[in-house]
């Protein structure tokens, strides 16, 4: 048994092992080719929070076109390591350090656009409505998740993290606070994830 695995996957210290081990299967080097089309299909500058941002390759992406960012990660690692990238590219970065169950307390109907990817699938799955209700909580009320939901071909009840994802259950999940906006196979998914996710935009339902 593996370090990563003899530690529990809802605290900071398996998420830093993760980054100290470089065993990041989940990191892909790049922006996400998907959330890249879509962003530039907006027209308006954005203040986006993006959920376990990891290396931040979205996030900073997001920075550089010029929208206001917020980045949250659990690992130091991820935030020492948006930090310098975002130095180096002169770009500007909110960077928070904290479990994202916690940062409902400082932020309410703030953003624009809250981003999913691997964020949702990596938390336990009894927390899932808890991520329900803090999406609902820090977006405006006109605001949308912006979301890949993956891996949609795993078994819930299989290890992980990841953790499987079934998408009408989901859906089915939000629907008490969101609408429905986009569903659809996204046709620049990277290799390795070709079929096994969905590109999904949810609008809040203003209150």
């Amino acid at each position: 048994m593996t370090i990563r695995q003899t530690i529990d996957s809802s605290t900071s210290e398996y998420w830093e092992k993760a980054y100290q081990s470089s065993d990041m299967t989940w990191d892909l080097g790049e922006p996400t080719p998907v959330f890249n089309q879509w962003i530039n299909s907006e027209r308006n500058t954005l203040s986006i929070c993006v959920l376990g941002a990891g290396n931040g390759w979205d996030a900073l992406n997001f920075a550089k076109k010029g929208h206001h960012v917020t980045a949250v990660d659990f690992a130091l690692s991820a935030i020492q390591n948006m930090r310098q990238m975002a130095e180096k590219l002169g770009v500007e970065l909110e960077l928070l350090h904290s479990d994202i169950f916690n940062i409902g307390k400082l932020y309410h109907n703030v953003f624009d656009i809250v981003l999913e990817y691997t964020c949702y699938c990596a938390i336990d799955p009894d927390r899932r409505i808890d991520y329900v209700n803090l999406v609902d909580c820090i977006l405006k009320p006109e605001g949308r998740l912006v979301a890949l939901f993956f891996p949609l071909d795993k078994e819930l009840n299989d290890d992980g993290p990841p953790f499987g994802v079934n998408l009408n259950s989901t859906l089915n999940l939000f629907s008490k606070k969101f609408t429905l906006n986009k569903k659809e196979l996204p046709n620049l998914s990277i290799e390795r994830r070709i079929g096994r996710e969905m590109f999904v935009i949810l609008n809040k339902n203003g209150n």
